[in-house]
């Protein structure tokens, strides 16, 4: 309960012990902050899947709250990639994670990202350059024209 309203918080942030099982077989979580926020129309889903929106671009990070409560409409759910053949994420990724096709609320992320690629590729590199264990590398995210 927030100011009244019912509601359920759903954090960006999950710690290691709040991960679900199973997680390490699909690096998915139950929730998906990004296909609720296709479908709140904040934006569509980008070649290496992430979450991108017409101001912002990928520089983005949700949060969602759940609830009953009737809010007016912002805007109409997204339903397809608006990346068209833009493909400078893919290109410059260095794990060679994504295929370049486009998304649409009926593709699952597998069929155009490969998430275990970019993770391994982003750990190998952080290793052996940083001497850290990091899990993104960021490049998808300051290569997207949008929101530049």
């Amino acid at each position: 309960m927030q100011n009244g309203i019912p509601c359920l918080q759903i954090k960006s942030t999950v710690q290691e012990n709040d991960l679900p099982e199973g997680f390490g077989k699909t690096l998915r979580m139950n929730f998906s902050h990004k296909m609720a926020a296709t479908r709140a129309g904040l934006g569509w889903i980008g070649k290496t899947d992430l979450l991108v929106s017409e101001k912002f671009g990928t520089r983005i990070r949700l949060a969602t709250v759940l609830t009953h409560h009737r809010f007016e409409n912002l805007g109409a759910p997204v339903t397809e990639s608006r990346c068209g053949e833009c493909a400078l994420c893919v290109e410059m990724c260095p794990g060679l994670a994504a295929n370049g096709k486009l998304w649409d609320d009926s593709v699952d992320r597998d069929e155009f990202y490969d998430a275990f690629k970019c993770r391994d590729t982003c750990r190998k590199l952080s290793r052996d350059r940083l001497d850290k264990k990091v899990s993104l590398c960021g490049i998808c995210v300051s290569v997207c024209p949008y929101g530049k």
